[in-house]
């Protein structure tokens, strides 16, 4: 039996409620994916109505049970760690469960006593994580209490794993929390694609008038006003044919920021905005399904986001999504492609972006149809599927956690004996600085690796010298693919293939998130459908007979759009021609802390000839004396100087 621990809130509240929000979405999904593989799951969370039965049938092997911790009536949440030792010692006396998973910091706190007494493993999510003292909304929640942070820092170094929903969270609960980083695993939510989809055709919209939606708690972190002063920027020329749409509100304010709502209601009056914005209250899922694929475009401005499940929803019900840069929301929405993000908090930038959706309609269908192609690829079955791995590996090992290493070794040991290894990639030279040693390590031991590459790298800088002269030159797009064919001739593998798009080039949105240029090409790679780009993937990994592929992570290595979007192309594709999918991790520095790594020292000098056949891009050091035998230095055409380790880290894809 798993039993999840709730204690704030009840899974069952609708988000947007109080305190409910995305997380009670995650662990209500969590239970039902987990029952469906044919597991018991009880949600145990604090009585908070004195008429609520102890034990509640919610589905099929999933129960809530109710257990007293204070008064037994709505609380705000910074008064509900007033009772947390209560709430532990009546979960104590629970019978023992297979294994605890704790969701939000108060859980794990009243949690982790009971796990030990019961000699079980403790999971923890926590779903958002504090603010430190004096620090912008930006970093995280304002704590409610004194007791959080340290609550945080406690969950996160006594569990025997953590589980976080991005890559965004682990880094967080690593920096802020001093979490271990070998017990914390990533695990996307999913979504619930037959619920969040697009309109059909003849079917009833939930307002028959174009509307924009804002739909989350009421608090300052969600940044409802943000929205407001936004839309109250839009102008007649900045709403198109169909005129300006109404704003809509689904969401309640909690206890502990009462006074929210009357600032946001006096912004509305301030702005003349009374007849357009109308504040609806949270919703059920099933309406907020019907809100989410009627709207005109999903506004996300929140301060800080572990994840932001509603991006992601909104992308299932193919609607454009306008989200702020921030934290997991980088990740649940593909700038420029699946949505907007936007890294400024200015109302007229915000205003700008909603303008373009609503007055270039080709616009706003690319992005919601790539939104719902990017969505496909979360689902709460694998969701489940990877927690109940992760239970099982806890269970076994007697709460040891396995060796990162050990897991890397086991992925190079299956791709070492396939017959034929696949390697997605967007420019040339990528297949030599990020799979370069890998390439050769299988080459060696007699595997077929083919690589697949999107685009020519048009776009890129080239090594100031005797290739200038190719700068902006057809001659510079023919130059980079000899170049690829060279580097796989001395890596061993078979000639290149190309997909017929453009470099989408690369600008910075924040000091972390990257998009297309600014001119990006209809042709580039970013600017074509997902859809179209896994079918070609897929049609080509059948046809070269691949039998596992490989690509970057969700990150894209280093964020490059073209990376980002090849990855999801690739997750998709592999999914379509039924083949594992393992993601090559990024070895730049700050990114090595999942420590999932095999060294190929052994590699190096075909990885050194590769490299060096890529000379309109790389300027490769010689050794000199006393080198290190385990790493290249290169210089891009850029100036950036990098050092290439000659290691590969492995992950599967779930």
């Amino acid at each position: 039996m798993i039993r999840f621990v709730s204690m704030h809130t009840s899974p069952l509240t609708i988000p947007g409620a109080g305190d409910a929000g995305g997380m009670n979405v995650v662990e209500r999904h969590q239970a039902m994916a987990l029952a469906d593989l044919g597991h018991t799951v009880e949600l145990v969370t604090r009585r908070a109505d004195p008429d609520s039965p102890d034990v509640v049938a919610v589905a099929p092997r999933v129960t809530l049970r109710h257990l007293p911790a204070g008064p037994p009536a709505p609380l705000a949440k910074s008064r509900i760690d007033d009772h947390l030792d209560e709430f532990r010692d009546h979960l104590t006396r629970l019978d023992p469960p297979d294994v605890v998973h704790s969701h939000h910091w108060m859980s794990g706190v009243s949690a982790i006593p009971a796990a030990r007494a019961w000699g079980v493993p403790h999971v923890q999510s926590f779903h958002s994580v504090a603010a430190l003292p004096d620090s912008p909304l930006g970093e995280g929640e304002p704590p409610e209490s004194p007791r959080r942070v340290p609550g945080e820092r406690f969950a996160a170094q006594e569990s025997d794993l953590v589980v976080a929903v991005s890559h965004a969270e682990a880094r967080t609960v690593i920096l802020r929390c001093g979490g271990d980083p070998a017990k914390i695993r990533i695990v996307s939510p999913g979504v619930d694609s037959q619920m969040f989809r697009p309109l059909l055709a003849g079917e009833k919209r939930w307002r028959d008038e174009p509307f924009l939606l804002f739909a989350a708690r009421l608090q300052p972190l969600k940044g409802a006003d943000l929205a407001i002063a936004a839309y109250a920027l839009l102008g007649d020329s900045d709403v198109g044919p169909v005129g300006r749409p109404r704003l809509v509100i689904a969401g309640d304010v909690s206890a502990d920021f009462a006074d929210y709502r009357r600032e946001l209601d006096a912004l509305v009056a301030e702005n003349g905005l009374t007849d357009w914005v109308d504040f609806v209250g949270p919703k059920p899922p099933e309406e907020l399904a019907w809100m989410l694929r009627s709207a005109t475009a999903v506004l996300v401005p929140s301060h800080s986001e572990t994840y932001g499940l509603i991006a992601l929803e909104a992308g299932a019900s193919g609607v454009p999504v306008i989200a702020s840069a921030a934290g997991g929301l980088t990740e649940a929405v593909v700038h420029g492609c699946s949505g907007v993000l936007i890294p400024e908090r200015e109302p007229d930038l915000w205003a700008q972006a909603i303008s373009r959706v609503l007055t270039d309609e080709e616009y706003a269908r690319r992005l919601g149809h790539n939104g719902r192609t990017h969505a496909l690829g979360f689902s709460w079955q694998e969701h489940a599927d990877h927690l109940v791995g992760l239970y099982r590996r806890l269970r076994d090992s007697e709460q040891q956690q396995p060796n990162p290493s050990d897991q890397a070794g086991e992925l190079l040991d299956l791709l070492r004996c396939a017959g034929t290894v696949g390697l997605l990639h967007a420019h040339p030279d990528d297949e030599s600085l990020a799979t370069g040693a890998l390439i050769a390590d299988l080459v060696e031991h007699g595997v077929t690796c083919r690589v697949l590459t999107a685009t020519r790298g048009e776009r890129g800088e080239v090594v100031e010298g005797p290739l200038s002269h190719l700068v902006g030159t057809e001659a510079l797009h023919h130059h980079r693919v000899s170049e690829l064919e060279n580097a796989l001739a001395a890596l061993g593998a078979e000639p290149p293939e190309l997909l017929d798009y453009e470099d989408s080039g690369m600008r910075w949105i924040t000091d972390t998130v990257a998009g297309p240029a600014e001119d990006v090409s209809e042709r580039a790679l970013t600017s074509a459908p997902l859809e179209e780009v896994a079918d070609a993937v897929a049609d080509w990994i059948r046809r070269a007979g691949v039998e596992v592929l490989v690509t970057y992570d969700s990150t894209g290595g280093y964020g490059h759009p073209d990376h980002v979007h090849i990855h999801h192309a690739g997750v998709r594709a592999a999914m379509t021609a039924g083949v594992p999918l393992l993601e090559v991790l990024p070895t730049r520095k700050g990114t090595r802390w999942l420590g999932e790594w095999t060294e190929l020292p052994h590699t190096r000098e075909r990885v050194l000839a590769a490299l060096r056949s890529h000379a309109s891009q790389l300027t490769v050091a010689e050794p000199g004396g006393g080198a290190d035998e385990r790493a290249i230095t290169v210089t891009h055409s850029g100036g950036q100087q990098e050092v290439i380790p000659l290691l590969v880290g492995l992950r599967r894809h779930r």
